[in-house]
């Protein structure tokens, strides 16, 4: 049987040194090399800095339609170091995977997030990011409060504090009308009691007064700073940190592009306005704008024996190549910081 390691080291070619560093590849593979051989068909994300490292983080996803969560629920997910932390993952995954949970029919999606190179040292334990709006849209807020809040307790091993989950539920009464909370995270790679909240369907007035009405103090400076930047998008999703004290003094502003679309918006235009305003590399603005030639379209000798058998029996309308695209842009916005930005390149198989 391949493992996730080697479903994953054929994208590693195409990725230029001044992106990403063979050291940081290395250590990508490495913190993740137990993880269940399912979730290598991907869809998995390098978290690229675009300022002169050549460093990224990565995630992965967890999919609960193709049974992704049972098998992370299995013994041997684990690494040494980090067994306590992986056991609450397991057991998460466990409670997804019981139909007779709150989680089932609930979350679809979940995303393992290693910091490795970017945001700090290597660490095996991934954060972990529940998404709530997946295949039950019906669902009343009280449930999926619900829902979040048993994710997080058995992410973290214990009882939200109140008045963390008191500030948790106002982000959900105070959403606009039209928006809606994608996803909550569990901080565990960052040792941390906040809750990571990302938002979809607001503009940067509404997150403003959003983020003002949690208690961030100025928020409107936090946003003017990338007013500029979120002109070149055609959507936006807010990042934050809740806890106990409401929201943290940083937030991320996720930044999508649809060159196809109406509006016309494209990465290369959102890529030159970073790079106008000194938080781009040229380099890293190139890499980025090349990766939908780094990969190749059909299956090839680097492929996983495993994929290569899948790709010769479902033939040219099945399963048959590898991609990697351009998934997002985030710009981070801190009191007294200079803006940051990172490029989210995304590899699946198909």
């Amino acid at each position: 049987m391949n493992s996730f390691a080697e479903q994953l080291r054929p994208f590693f070619p195409y990725f230029p040194s001044s992106l990403i560093s063979a050291r940081c590849l290395d250590q990508i593979e490495s913190v993740t090399q137990h993880l269940p051989e399912e979730l290598g068909v991907g869809p998995f994300m390098f978290e690229c800095g675009l300022d002169a490292r050549p460093a990224a983080d990565f995630s992965v996803a967890v999919v609960a339609s193709r049974g992704d969560h049972a098998a992370l629920s299995r013994p041997g997910t684990t690494v040494t170091p980090d067994a306590a932390n992986w056991s609450r993952i397991r057991r998460y995954a466990r409670s997804w995977a019981d139909p007779s949970s709150a989680l089932s029919g609930a979350v679809d999606e979940a995303w393992l997030e290693f910091d490795v190179g970017l945001t700090g040292a290597p660490c095996t334990t991934p954060s972990v990011f529940v998404r709530l709006d997946g295949t039950a849209p019906d669902l009343s807020r009280e449930h999926v409060i619900r829902v979040a809040r048993e994710c997080l307790v058995l992410l973290q091993g214990r009882p939200l504090a109140a008045r963390t989950l008191a500030n948790l539920t106002e982000c959900f009464a105070l959403l606009p009308a039209g928006a809606r909370i994608l996803f909550v995270g569990a901080m565990l790679s960052r040792r941390s009691d906040a809750v990571r909240v990302v938002t979809s369907g607001t503009g940067l007035a509404d997150m403003a007064g959003l983020l003002q009405q949690l208690g961030l103090r100025r928020a409107e400076e936090h946003l003017v700073r990338v007013a500029d930047i979120a002109r070149m998008a055609d959507d936006l999703w807010l990042a934050m940190d809740v806890d106990a004290e409401g929201v943290g003094p940083r937030v991320g502003l996720d930044c999508y592009c649809d060159g196809d679309g109406p509006n016309g918006r494209t990465w290369a235009g959102l890529l030159d306005r970073l790079l106008d305003q000194g938080v781009c590399t040229g380099p890293k603005r190139d890499a980025l704008l090349d990766a939908t030639d780094m990969s190749h379209r059909t299956f090839d000798k680097r492929w996983p024996e495993g994929l290569r058998r899948m790709a010769r029996i479902l033939g040219p309308n099945g399963f048959d190549r590898m991609a990697l695209y351009v998934h997002h842009i985030k710009v981070i916005a801190g009191p007294g910081e200079r803006l940051e930005a990172k490029g989210y390149l995304c590899g699946t198989y198909r």
